[in-house]
Order: C-alpha cells, then sequence, then structure tokens
C-alpha cells in the first residue's frame, strides 16, 4: 500500500478510501483516452463524495460537550491538554500511568478531542475479554449513552455496535485476528494499546506489525499505555518507524502513600521452588503469616480504623491458598471472614469477594488479583514474592508451571493494591536485598510460550520469518523452530514452497532455506481464532465425519472448565461430576454433559432443560452456569466459523444449536447424515492403514473393539495432538510420551489407574510431578494413520525369507522418539532395491557356503541351484578330508559370478523366476569346476562314506574345524546298534588319516622312549608299511610288535590315545529311532555300556510260542537315515518253557539267548524222559546240592544240563551260509560253530529235536554222574575248609573262596558252555588235593596264591565276559599246575602263555 498521507488541499477521507483515492489520481494523470478518462474521474468523483460525506457524520456524532465528559477526578485528565497536543503532534505517544490514573477510560475520549475517530475508527485493545466490554460500558456510560452508538466493542465472536462507532473496544486476539482480512488496519485511522507493560504474545506481535506498518500508514496514530516505568523501551522501540522521538507523559496513579516492610521468612534468596532453600522457607510460612496478620491488625488498631483492615494476601498456587486458609482459620482473630480468590473459582464464590457484608476480611488470592481484579477496601497487602509462571518447554512440549519469584514490576503492582482508599501497609515476606535482587520486569510472555499461533499468522499475512520479524523483545529462536515443527505436524506448514515464495526465494526477496508454506489445512487454521491445535481439531472432525462432536469438545477446551469442586465439597461434586463420565475418554465427558444440558435427555424425564432448568440443574450438579452459558455461546460461534469455511452443519436434533449459519444452507442438508458435519456430503475418512493394521496382528495383539463414533473422534483429535501421545511404561502409573518425556496421568482423569497401554492427552503440565490431563484411551494404529508424514523408520535386521522369498527387515517406528511399533516385517526390496538385491544373491543364490555348508535358501529346487550345491558340498567334503580351506573359491567369487548374470532389478524369487522363464534355460548359471575350485585335486578310497562290518554301513561324514567339537571323521549310529563297532576296530581311524594317527601316537609315547624314535614322522613313515588292519591284531599291538622289531620295547598302556588330535579319533554320533542325534563321544565302550540296553532284549512277536515259529528270520538288514544296519532276532523262554521272538543288536547275546530258546522248545518234547532221567537221583546227589536249592531246583539243573551237552557233542551244523551275512561279528570259531549247529528255521529244528531226542537219556546218564561228582566234590570242599584255621591259612582261605564264587556252582550250567563246565570235576578234585596238601604246604600254596594275584585281578569283576573266556578257562588249568600237580592240565599253561593270551583277548 502506498504511503497515504492526506492532502491539506483534498478533502478527508476515511483511511479506507485513500489508496484507492490516490490510484485513481495518478491514472487520470496518465495519458488516457478521454472515455476513460471521464470514467475513473466519475469513479473518484463517487468515492470522494461518499467519504467526505462519511466523515463529515462521524465528526457530527461527536458529543458536543465531549470534553466536559473528561473525568476530573481521574489523574490523567490533568494532563489533557498535554496529551492531545502530543497526540495531533506525533504518530506515537506512550502513556505511562499506575493503575487507576485514569488511562484507560479516558484516552480514548483524549484522542477524540485531539481529531481522531474521524477517518477510521479508534481502536482500543485491552488483553482479556472482561475488560474490553467493561471498559467499553464505562466509557459509553461516561458518555452518556448506551453501548453500541459512540463506543462498540469486539471480543471473540461477540460484537455490538457497528462501523460507525468512533470508539472500538476489543480484545488484542480480534485484532490480530483483522489482520487477515485487512492487512493497512484501513478501518482504523488510532490503534490505543493497553497495558502493554504485560507484555503477552499477542501484544509483542501487534507492536512489531505497527512498526512496520507506520511509515506505510503515516496518518495512523499509535498510543501505548503501561502501568510500569518501563516505557524507554517502548519509545525506543518505535523510534525508527516515525524517524523521530517518541513522547513519554507519565501519570500519577490515584494512590495513598504505602508503607513496605519486609519480614524475610530466611536469610537465602530463593529464585524458584526448585531451588532447595524453599522447602525450609515453606515449613516457616505458617508462623511467618499468623505474625504479619496480627501486625496488620495491630496496626489497624494504632491507626484507629480497626474495622477498614481487610487484608489481600498473595500467595502462589490454589493449593497454597487452602493451606493459608486451614491456618488463618485456626488463629485468626473473631469475626474476620477469610475468603478464597482464583480464577478457576465459581461466579458465587466471586462476588463474594467483590460484595463485601462488612466486618474485617482476609482474601487470599494468586496474581489474579495483581491488575485483572480490583478487589476493594484494600488497606493491607501481605506478599509471598511468588506466582506460578506459565513456561513452554520446546524440547519436551510441555507446559511448566513452576512457582518462581515475581519481579519488581509485579511485585510493586501487588504493593499498588492497598493504597486505594487510604494509607496502606504492604508486608513482603522476603529481604530488601531479595527485592532489589529481582528482574525490573517480568519476562514477555513471548519468550515463555509457544509459537505456533504467531508464526501461523505471519505466514498468513505474508511477514516473512518469525525469526526476522522485528519484535520488542527477539523470542528464542529453539522457541520459533518449535512453534515450526508443531506448525509442520498439524499440517498448517509444507516444506514444498507455493510458486510464489518460490519466485521470490529465486529472485532474493526471501531466505532460499525457508521455503515453507502454508497448506490449504494451514489456510484455513489461519482463519481461526483460536489456538492451531483446536482448529486442526475442527478440521479433522470434518475429515473424520464428526464435527458435530468435535465443535462440543472444542468449544469446551476453549472455554473455562465448567465443573466447579468446591474446597468443603469436594467428594460431593466428583459424585454429580461421574455421572457424566465416559469408559476409556475424558473428552467424552463433554459430549454427554453437552447433550444433557442442550438436548432431551432420560436424566430429566426425556425432556429439554429450559434455561432456568438449566440454571437449577447446574447448581445441582457443581457447574458453573456462567461458564456453560460462554460454553454455549462459543459452540453456536465456532458452528457460524466452520460454516463460513463452506462446511455444512447438520441438525443433529439439538434444537440447542440455534445455528442461524445452517438456514440458508436447508437444501444442503439433505444429502448431510445425520449428526454429521461434512464439506458438500464430505466422506468418511478411512480408518488406518491395512499394512500396518496387518502387520501388528501378525504379532499377536490383540484389540478392544470400539464404536465408529468413538474411533472417528479420538482420531481427529490425534490428528492436533501427536505430541502427547503416551505409552505405558513397566513403571506402575509411569507413561513414556513423545520426546523421552515421562508422565503420569492426572488423578482426576477417567483412565487414572486402569493401566491403558496406550493414551491421547489434551495438555500435558507439570507441576509437583509432570502430569497429562484430559486423556482418551487410543490405538497405536490410528497413530501410525495420523502421523504418517512424522514418523521415523528405523531398519534393521535385513534378510532372506526362505518363506516369503524376499529379502525382509524389520522396522521400527517411531514418532518424536516414542516408539510405537518395536519389530514389523517389512519387504526390504521398496526400501533399498541395491541391499536387497545383493542380500538375495549371497544368501538365497550363494546360500552361505562358508563352513561347507550349502544350504537351501531358495524356496524352490531350481535345477542350476541343485547342480551349484552338488559342486560346493563334493568341494567342501574334499576340503574336511584333507583338512585344507583353501580348495573352495571364496563367496565373493560365487556372488561375482552371479552378479555378472543377473539384472539389477532382480531381488525376490518371483522377480528372479520369472527373469530366468524368459531367459529359456538355466544352463549359464551353473557352476563349472574352475568357479568354484582353486587348485584340482583327487580324493581317492582313504575317505570312504561309510565304516564296514560285514554288510553293515554306518554313514561317515568329515568336518575340519578344529574349534568345533565336530572335528574330524563322525560314524552315525542307532543307539541299538552300537554294539556292532568295534573299539579296537574303531581305533584305525580313516585310512587318509593313518599316518597322522600313527604320528600322533607316537608322540604320546614317554619322553624316554621317543628318544629312540626320533624324527618321528620318519619312524611313522617306516611302520605304515608293516601295519594290516583286519587281522584280529589291534593298532596298538601291531605298532608295539614292529617298534620292538625296530629295537624299541613299548607297552599299549605306553601310548596316550586321549592326547592325539581329536580328529584323529572318530566321533560316535548316537541316533534315536527317528535319526536325531541324542549324544555325541568317542569313548564308544562308554557309549556302549550306557546304550547297552538299546541292544538288548526288544519283544518283536505278540504272543508266545510252544512250537519253533513258522516264519522266523534269525537277521535282517535295515536302512535307515543313510545307515545299513543288522538286527538279530533270537527265541527267548519264559518260566513255562515257551518262547518269544525277540530282537538283539549284538550277535553273541542273540546266539546265546537263542541256544536257550531252541532247547526251552525241545524240553517241552521229552515227555516222560524228563522224569525217567530225574528219578535216578539218589539221596547222597539230592543231599550234596541242598545247601543251593530243593529237589526241583536239581531235577532243572541235571535236565537242562542234559539238553546243553547232547546239543554241543551230537548237533551237527547246518548248510545255510548264515556265516557269510554276519561277517565281521563272529569273534571266534567257537561261536561260528554255534552259529551253524543252531535251528533256524522249523525244519532245523525239528532235526535238532530229534537228535536231542534220541541221545538225551544216554547223555543224561553220563550228566547224573558229573553233575553229583561236581557237588559232593563241592561238598568235601567246603567241609575241609571249615576245618582250617583262618589266622593261619587265611590268604589261602580267601584265594579257594575268590575261586568257588568264580565257578558259581549255583547256575554254572546257565552262565558257561558245557564244554567248559565238563572239565569241572577236575578244578574241585585239584581243589580237594590242594586242601590235602595245605596243612604241610603252606609255604607253598602262599607262593602260588602270590603268583595268581596278578592274574586274579585282571578277572576282577570280568570273570563272566565272554571277551576273555579264553584267558579266564586257562587261569583254572594254571591252578592245577600250581596246587595239584602231578595232575595233569588239559592244555599247557605258564605265565608266560597266561600273558601272551592275555594281550590276545584285550588286542588295542
Amino acid at each position: 500500500m502506498p504511503n497515504t498521507t492526506q492532502n491539506p488541499n483534498t478533502p478527508q477521507l476515511l483511511a479506507k478510501d485513500r489508496h484507492i483515492a490516490h490510484r485513481l489520481e495518478r491514472e487520470l494523470r496518465g495519458n488516457f483516452p478521454a472515455d476513460i478518462k471521464a470514467k475513473k474521474q466519475a469513479q473518484l468523483d463517487t468515492i470522494i463524495e461518499r467519504s467526505t460525506q462519511a466523515v463529515q457524520a462521524r465528526m457530527d456524532s461527536v458529543p458536543s460537550d465531549l470534553k466536559d465528559r473528561l473525568n476530573a477526578d481521574l489523574p490523567v485528565t490533568a494532563r489533557a491538554d498535554e496529551i492531545i497536543r502530543a497526540i495531533q503532534d506525533n504518530q506515537v505517544i506512550i502513556v505511562a500511568g499506575e493503575t487507576g490514573s485514569g488511562k484507560t477510560t479516558q484516552l480514548p475520549k483524549l484522542a477524540m478531542l485531539a481529531g481522531r475517530g474521524m477517518t477510521g475508527q479508534i481502536g482500543h485493545t485491552q488483553p482479556r475479554r472482561l475488560a474490553a466490554r467493561s471498559v467499553a460500558m464505562r466509557i459509553a456510560d461516561e458518555l452518556g449513552e448506551s453501548l453500541g452508538q459512540t463506543v462498540s466493542f469486539k471480543v471473540r465472536f461477540t460484537e455490538q455496535g457497528s462501523r460507525d462507532s468512533l470508539i472500538k473496544l476489543m480484545t488484542d486476539g480480534i485484532l490480530l485476528a483483522e489482520l487477515g482480512s485487512d492487512k493497512f488496519l484501513t478501518r482504523y485511522d488510532t490503534i490505543i494499546i493497553d497495558e502493554a507493560h504485560e507484555r503477552s504474545l499477542n501484544i509483542d506481535f501487534i507492536l512489531g506489525y505497527l512498526k512496520r506498518l507506520l511509515p506505510k500508514r503515516p496518518d495512523l496514530k499509535v498510543i501505548i499505555t503501561s502501568a510500569t516505568l518501563d516505557t524507554a523501551r517502548f519509545a525506543e522501540y518505535f523510534k525508527s518507524a516515525v524517524k523521530g522521538d517518541v513522547p513519554i507523559i507519565n501519570v500519577q496513579g490515584r494512590s495513598y502513600p504505602v508503607e513496605t516492610r519486609y519480614r524475610p521468612l530466611i536469610d537465602e534468596i530463593v529464585k524458584s521452588h526448585d531451588d532447595d532453600a524453599f522447602d525450609d522457607m515453606e515449613d516457616k510460612l505458617p508462623r511467618a503469616l499468623t505474625s504479619a496478620v496480627a501486625e496488620c491488625f495491630e496496626d489497624a488498631r494504632t491507626k484507629g480504623h480497626p474495622t477498614q483492615s481487610d487484608i489481600l494476601i498473595f500467595a502462589s498456587t490454589e493449593a497454597e491458598i487452602r493451606e493459608m486458609q486451614e491456618i488463618l482459620t485456626a488463629h485468626a482473630p473473631p469475626h474476620t471472614q477469610i475468603l478464597p480468590l482464583f480464577a478457576r473459582q465459581s461466579f458465587a464464590e466471586q462476588q463474594r469477594i467483590f460484595n463485601p457484608t462488612g466486618g474485617r476480611r482476609i482474601i487470599i488470592s494468586t496474581n489474579v488479583a495483581e491488575t485483572a481484579l480490583t478487589v476493594p477496601n484494600i488497606r493491607y497487602v501481605i506478599d509471598l514474592g511468588f506466582a506460578r509462571v506459565s513456561r513452554y518447554n520446546y524440547r519436551s512440549r510441555i507446559q511448566r508451571l513452576p512457582i518462581e519469584a515475581i519481579s519488581q514490576a509485579a511485585a510493586n503492582q501487588r504493593q499498588g493494591r492497598c493504597g486505594r482508599i487510604g494509607d496502606g501497609v504492604c508486608i513482603r515476606l522476603y529481604s530488601k536485598e531479595d527485592f532489589d535482587s529481582r528482574p525490573p520486569f517480568t519476562e514477555p510472555e513471548i519468550l515463555r510460550t509457544n509459537l505456533a499461533s504467531v508464526i501461523l499468522q505471519m505466514e498468513h499475512l505474508g511477514l516473512g520469518d518469525v525469526a526476522d520479524f522485528d519484535f520488542i523483545t527477539p523470542p528464542d529462536l529453539r522457541l520459533v523452530n518449535d512453534g515450526r515443527k508443531l506448525l509442520h505436524e498439524l499440517g498448517a506448514l509444507s516444506d514444498v514452497p507455493t510458486k510464489t515464495a518460490f519466485k521470490k526465494a529465486l529472485k532474493g526477496q526471501t531466505s532460499k532455506q525457508k521455503h515453507s508454506a502454508l497448506t490449504d489445512i494451514g489456510k484455513k487454521m489461519a482463519r481461526m481464532p483460536i489456538d492451531p491445535r483446536l482448529a486442526r481439531m475442527l478440521i479433522a472432525g470434518h475429515e473424520f465425519a464428526c464435527l458435530d462432536k468435535m465443535l462440543v469438545i472444542v468449544s469446551a477446551l476453549a472455554v473455562q472448565d465448567v465443573r466447579e469442586r468446591p474446597a468443603d465439597k469436594q467428594s460431593q461434586a466428583d459424585q454429580k461430576h461421574a455421572l457424566f463420565r465416559r469408559d476409556n475418554s475424558d473428552f467424552l465427558f463433554y459430549v454427554e454433559l453437552f447433550n444433557v444440558l442442550f438436548s432431551t435427555h432420560e436424566m430429566h424425564g426425556g425432556d429439554k432443560l429450559t434455561g432456568n432448568g438449566r440454571k437449577n440443574f447446574a447448581k445441582k450438579h457443581y457447574l458453573s452456569f456462567p461458564r456453560i452459558k460462554e460454553w454455549q455461546k462459543t459452540h453456536e460461534q465456532l458452528a457460524q466459523m466452520v460454516a463460513d469455511l463452506g462446511y455444512q452443519i447438520a441438525d443433529n436434533n439439538n434444537d440447542n444449536l440455534d445455528n442461524k449459519a445452517n438456514d440458508k444452507k436447508a437444501d444442503d442438508k439433505k444429502d448431510t447424515p445425520k449428526g454429521r458435519i461434512g464439506l458438500k456430503g464430505g466422506k468418511k475418512a478411512k480408518v488406518g492403514n491395512s499394512a500396518i493394521l496387518a502387520s501388528l496382528k501378525e504379532q499377536g495383539k490383540t484389540k478392544p473393539q470400539f464404536s465408529e463414533d468413538y474411533t472417528s473422534i479420538h482420531r481427529a483429535l490425534l490428528t492436533a495432538l501427536l505430541s502427547f501421545v503416551a505409552h505405558k511404561t513397566d513403571t506402575v502409573g509411569e507413561y513414556l510420551m513423545t520426546k523421552n518425556q515421562k508422565a503420569r496421568i492426572f488423578p482426576a482423569s477417567t483412565l487414572h489407574k486402569k493401566g491403558t497401554d496406550w493414551v491421547l492427552a489434551f495438555e500435558v503440565v507439570e507441576t509437583s510431578q509432570v502430569y497429562m490431563r484430559t486423556l482418551a484411551k487410543i490405538e497405536p494404529e490410528w497413530i501410525l494413520s495420523a502421523g504418517k508424514n512424522l514418523l521415523k523408520y528405523h531398519y534393521f535386521e535385513p534378510h532372506w525369507s526362505k518363506k516369503a522369498g524376499r529379502v525382509q527387515a524389520y522396522a521400527q517406528i517411531s514418532l518424536f522418539g516414542l516408539i510405537i511399533v518395536h519389530k514389523q516385517l517389512v519387504n526390504y526390496e521398496s526400501i533399498d532395491l541395491p541391499a536387497s538385491r545383493e542380500i538375495f544373491i549371497r544368501d538365497a543364490l550363494v546360500g552361505g557356503v562358508q563352513g561347507n555348508q550349502a544350504d537351501e535358501r531358495y524356496p524352490k529346487a531350481l535345477p542350476f541351484l541343485t547342480h551349484n550345491r552338488q559342486k560346493i558340498k563334493d568341494v567342501g567334503d574334499t576340503e574336511d578330508k584333507l583338512r585344507r580351506r583353501d580348495l573352495l573359491v571364496d563367496e565373493e567369487r560365487l556372488y561375482e559370478f552371479y552378479d555378472d548374470k543377473i539384472p539389477p532389478h532382480i531381488a525376490s524369487a518371483k522377480a528372479f523366476e520369472d527373469w530366468l522363464g524368459k531367459m529359456g534355460d538355466d544352463d549359464f548359471l551353473k557352476f563349472k569346476d574352475e568357479d568354484v575350485v582353486n587348485d584340482v585335486v583327487n580324493v581317492g578310497q582313504e575317505f570312504p562314506k561309510f565304516w564296514q562290518v560285514g554288510a553293515v554301513k554306518f554313514p561317515l561324514s568329515y568336518v575340519f574345524d578344529p574349534s568345533s567339537d565336530d572335528d574330524g571323521v563322525s560314524v552315525k549310529v542307532g543307539a541299538g546298534a552300537l554294539s556292532q563297532l568295534d573299539s579296537v576296530d574303531l581305533l584305525w581311524g580313516v585310512a587318509g588319516w593313518r599316518f597322522e594317527l600313527v604320528a600322533g601316537l607316537l608322540k604320546t609315547l614317554p619322553k624316554d622312549i621317543r628318544r629312540k624314535i626320533v624324527p618321528i614322522p620318519d619312524t611313522a613313515h617306516a611302520l605304515m608299511d608293516k601295519l594290516t588292519q583286519g587281522n584280529g591284531v589291534g593298532l596298538l599291538d601291531q605298532l608295539c610288535h614292529n617298534l620292538l622289531r625296530m629295537g624299541v620295547k613299548v607297552g599299549a598302556d605306553d601310548f596316550k590315545i586321549h592326547e592325539i588330535d581329536k580328529y584323529l579319533q572318530p566321533l560316535i554320533c548316537v541316533l534315536d529311532d527317528k535319526g536325531r542325534v541324542i549324544e555325541k563321544g568317542r569313548d564308544l565302550e562308554k557309549l556302549q555300556a550306557k546304550y547297552r540296553t538299546h541292544a538288548q532284549v526288544q519283544t518283536v512277536s505278540e504272543g508266545i510260542h510252544d512250537t519253533f515259529p513258522e516264519h522266523f528270520e534269525f537277521i535282517k538288514t535295515r536302512h535307515h537315515k543313510g545307515m545299513v544296519t543288522q538286527a538279530f532276532f533270537a527265541l527267548s523262554p519264559d518260566e513255562t518253557g515257551k518262547v518269544a521272538v525277540v530282537e538283539f543288536g549284538d550277535l553273541a547275546g542273540a546266539l546265546a539267548m537263542h541256544k536257550k530258546g531252541v532247547l526251552s522248545l525241545v524240553k517241552m518234547t521229552l515227555g516222560a524222559k524228563q522224569k525217567q532221567l530225574t528219578s535216578q537221583i539218589d539221596k547222597a546227589f539230592k543231599m550234596a546240592f541242598a545247601p543251593l536249592g530243593d529237589l526241583e531246583k536239581l531235577k532243572s539243573v541235571l535236565v537242562d544240563a542234559t539238553l546243553q551237552a547232547t546239543f554241543d557233542k551230537y548237533a551237527k551244523p547246518f548248510d545255510s551260509h548264515v556265516r557269510e551275512k554276519v561277517a565281521g561279528f563272529v569273534r571266534d570259531e567257537r561261536m561260528g560253530d554255534l552259529l551253524d549247529k543252531l535251528p533256524l528255521n522249523a525244519g532245523e529244528f525239528g532235526a535238532v529235536k530229534d537228535v536231542i531226542s534220541g541221545q538225551f537219556l544216554t547223555v543224561g546218564q553220563e550228566m547224573l554222574k558229573v553233575l553229583k561228582e561236581i557237588y559232593t566234590t563241592w561238598q568235601g570242599v567246603r567241609g575241609q575248609l571249615l576245618m582250617l584255621d583262618r589266622e593261619i591259612f587265611g590268604e589261602s582261605i580267601d584265594d579257594i573262596e575268590d575261586q568257588l564264587d568264580d565257578l558259581s556252582l549255583n547256575d554254572f550250567i546257565y552262565r558257561t558252555d558245557f564244554a567248559v563246565w565238563q572239565a569241572y570235576p577236575r578244578y574241585l578234585n585239584a581243589l580237594k588235593i590242594r586242601l590235602d596238601r595245605l596243612p604241610n604246604n603252606l609255604d607253598g600254596d602262599t607262593d602260588a596264591v602270590y603268583l595268581l594275584d596278578e592274574h586274579m585281578e585282571r578277572l576282577a569283576n570280568r570273570v563272566h565276559d565272554p571277551k576273555i573266556a579264553e584267558y579266564r578257562w586257562l587261569v583254572e588249568e594254571y591252578r592245577i599246575q600250581l596246587f595239584a600237580q602231578p595232575m595233569k592240565t588239559a592244555v599247557p599253561v605258564s605265565a608266560k602263555r597266561l600273558d601272551k593270551v592275555w594281550a590276545s583277548v584285550m588286542t588295542r
């Protein structure tokens, strides 16, 4: 707008007409055709005529007695002429005056006297709505007019008067709002900024705007008033705008002298409640307070006005007021009223303050009585010196409410409250030094509040960056940045500039680094004169089709809480308020209460409350009726406002919503759902992001079912309150908010102590703790939807998923540092294609070849992958066998192979297979030898795939990993087949490592032996050709033998097998029936002992057989999990003699059991032959056997012995070739003969049965004699033993008893073969000879016992072990030689021969 200074020669025009008049005058001086000039001249004449008439009308409306209407009692009137001249001569003047000087009510009249208000209104701003209305009424009253004529007023949503009024009272917020439609304030010729000392955010912004505007509007006059002495700052601030000095006019207040007394509570200076000394001060407050009150009353009595002694006490908080009220009630003099005063008080309680009823009063107030309210009849002030100050924390976005020391200016304001009706006394409960140390003025609001609303208006007005705006006090840049962030959060600002803004930036007119621009949402928000968050809620209410409910909620949040909680009736109030509570949400309280108050409702019988009924209802339910009316009015005005924005409001069946704005849109209502508000039938917003919802369901999270209304309302609220979402922590009652802020739910909330997981709060304040107020339960999916542009995604653990056939990763989703989703699977291909492609190739195709594992990680068995995996596995197996890691190329080479051939866009199985299908075949992706091998080597039969014993095969696997327990060769063996392995054979290991094994064993020899065989590698090579596996002699024994031939004597025990490298000892992997490894170990004998029960009897057939089973198979070969094993089956007898088919894992056990079973079946066929034989047992035989059992047992022994003897003597071998099937398990000729003789089918059994039956009685006669001789000889031996003196013959007696125990005379026929026990008579007769000689041969006998000691130690606990049977019975022959010569031995025997046999049976 150009300079619009009025030309003295032109008629006076309205300020709003001057710009267009000047433009037309310029155009008329231009070169235009005559007809166009004529039109422009006519237009100019019309404007001038209309405008001059309007100015004249305004002049005529000025009261003729205006000067007489000035209030002569006020101090400002005494300076009227000076002020009028200053207004006329200066564009900006500053009037400083204390409260009560009359500047607020008289300055508008003085401005009119100075000729102002003629070309535009005199705009007069007030910080508060109540003040704007009351001042307007006061000025109108002094002019003798009704409100709306000369004087009008306008506050948010309410206006009285017209443009024709000369003076317009309004809040500073209204003036800010008008800037949106009138940037040059052309409707005003004068602006009065009242109470500028309060330095609210609006005031600072208006001052800054006016400073910028004044050079463009030289005709505009600005009058600034302040109640403090900080006027020089204002004057200096405007100096550059008016290019000269700004006059300051100081007006004295209408007050009496005030005496200030300092009564400090403590010596320290306390700045805030965070100081340690604050607690000490509070402890001393009760005594100091009562003393100060007593001092005031005493002063009043002394000065002679005891009844005019009202005291005003300034406290910090409502809680402190309550505490003081209790203290003073207990200690104040009688007939003294003690009244609280604070902003949230009910109207009735406040009226008790302003309508005194006589008597002394003590009013305890917050800083609301400092400037906003004037308490009458105050003579005394007690100032604690503290107030609760609102401070915004830009980091946590929490509005802190700390208690801080007030400024000197605020302290003086408090002091001035007691000098209105006479001399006053102000008692300050702090020291003079404390007062002097305080800041002179209260910190401007711009330094301690959120700047979002200012930034929004500045963007809307095109005023540029707030950081560059010339505020009287520059705001903290951190608060500026936070305000911008909040607007971005609300969707009001976008980082993408408009075309105009971008062009300006290119031309250098604005900063090129800041391209933020108002969005459509932001433009709508800027048109709403309410907090940006509330404005965003209304817009979201339309988007979610719940604007009707949102209007109720927003209007409730925009006004003071309608609930009242009188100090003496708090519990009753809470009970009444609980009637309107709704589960899960404090916001729905307002919806429910609004419906109760203004709609037909069941609480009042289905009727609607009348105005008077509503008033009674409010009183009964502890609700403030004035605030309810304000709420109702605000609701109507907000509805009008959204209607002006183009939103259509449905009827909603609420007659109270007398929404005149919608009358003109009645036709459009037909298309709008009832109870909903929409923009021309606006659609219901979609609920949630399906992908995120699905992912959360996969994580097993169950969600409560909210109603559609609940969801819509709270999702709309969430768009404005994303900073105030919180999640429950593990600490009881504690929640974690955005920006890592911890908070608790305010006790008055319906969610208090409910343990809700996710909540949304309208505000977060910090008092004694950080509290969230006005809350609702929400779902995290709503946050993801509402804050999608603000979410931060952290991707981690990208990996190939064989199941999904793609590369996936986990996403952690957070909002302002608060984790909303901890771990969600996402498709990483869409996030980072190059990285996904690399993972795809490395994991899906290359497949982790390191560690010799070619895992099948691709979902399908593609031909080229099968071929390549086998190639890699073959090379890996060769490496394990050769124990080297340089044959297989590294993984990088394999990756490069695929990388060169696969297009860059392939990163998933589907894309890969689609591309492969287009290529035709996959031969070009198959590895060749040169692709996978660094060096070509051949591995022969030295590394077999199986450990083979006859037909039995156990799979071998090779691992080269010295750090692993699996290092070396592993043998996989079923638990039941462990007995089929031989530890002596297993010690040989595999041929490929035989040299390393021999060398390793040689290195374990004692040092004195090793010296004789160095260098060990040469010795090992020399021995290798002399070793032969499979000849029945163990490796250790062969080494000892060959070393002896080299002149070095070594015993098998000299080798320390456990000291060789573990890979040289085969690892036995024991498998269960399902092929799972249940144990691993390198000690075969230990494993065999542990799992011996698995190799023993397992019943196979059902039922019992009394004849040889028809389909009996002695041996079966099984193939399972790569193993080839043999199972042996035998007939096992029970107590009745019948047999069952049982399974064995070892051949020896099966043969022994099968022999018993066969003989048991034969025994059942003998019939009378058994009785015929057993009837020949005489008395002497019975007496000899008696210590071991009864006659029945003796009969069984005789029969069973005869069967064994008959079988062994007369059974013939069968030509069944069964030996060939079990080659490798037949340990000796005796086992082989038994295998050949045992019947394996019914035919063979019949032959055996016939042979035994035919020879049974004959052999029985022999057995009768043999057994009788055994037991009678045994009885004789026992008798001789009893005759010996143990003290003399103790060693011999012990040895003889050990011999008899080892012979097991109780059941020897079942423990040993007939070929052995038929020699028992010889052994016992030899023992008898020994006993006969013992009394006369003690020394010789003892010496012989000593010679036997070594052999008896070898037999200890192993006397019945079949493996050493040859040695064990040779020891018996050795006894005959030692103790019973000249009795002949069955075979030659000596100590040397015994050692040789022992070495043979214990070969290693």
